[in-house]
């Protein structure tokens, strides 16, 4: 996800890149890498829990920021990522992140598995969060990843999560009892 910024041309505001967003999960316990555009030059902090991080963006406009690693804590916070411009991220867990990736398995969904009325529910797991990137097949890399956004898990918002990472997911957080992404 490193590589993957957005593809607005001109830059005149600080942006992130679309894969963050309110009610994200940030990986616990590993260097919090946020990365987007500013104008070329452009000074960027971020401020997220009490820590922040400071880098310049380059020539081409992109910067990236590493505040310091930080451990789940069950809290929601929120992420201010401040240049010429201010982004504020609110409801943002730490927890673990998975990628939950392949084939037809990853694109059945928590409505169309066994027993999908009482799952869903019984789907009130507000630490649980998923966020979908659709396919989008293009013959070069892309500088953007269209997205809707990243959910809380409730009944109202579970029947579209991919089944393997939901339930995968509910293991995991059962099991660590921290938020999982």
């Amino acid at each position: 996800l490193a590589t993957v910024l957005p593809a607005e041309s001109v830059r005149a505001n600080v942006q992130l890149s679309r894969v963050f967003g309110d009610h994200m999960v940030i990986q616990q316990q590993q260097p919090i890498r946020l990365f987007g555009t500013a104008d070329p030059g452009e000074q960027v902090t971020a401020e997220f829990s009490g820590k922040t991080a400071t880098t310049t963006a380059n020539d081409a406009g992109y910067f990236r920021l590493e505040p310091p690693a930080m451990q789940a804590d069950g809290k929601s916070h929120t992420l201010k990522v401040s240049g010429k411009n201010t982004v504020i991220l609110k409801d943002v867990l730490l927890g673990e992140v998975w990628i939950c990736s392949g084939q037809s398995n990853m694109e059945w969904r928590v409505k169309q598995s066994n027993n999908a009325d009482e799952e869903i529910a019984a789907a009130k797991h507000p630490r649980i969060r998923h966020i979908k990137f659709p396919h989008r097949p293009a013959d070069n890399p892309q500088s953007d990843i269209p997205r809707d956004g990243w959910k809380v898990c409730s009944p109202e918002t579970v029947g579209d999560f991919t089944a393997v990472g939901y339930f995968y997911g509910r293991f995991l957080q059962k099991e660590l009892d921290v938020p999982i992404g």
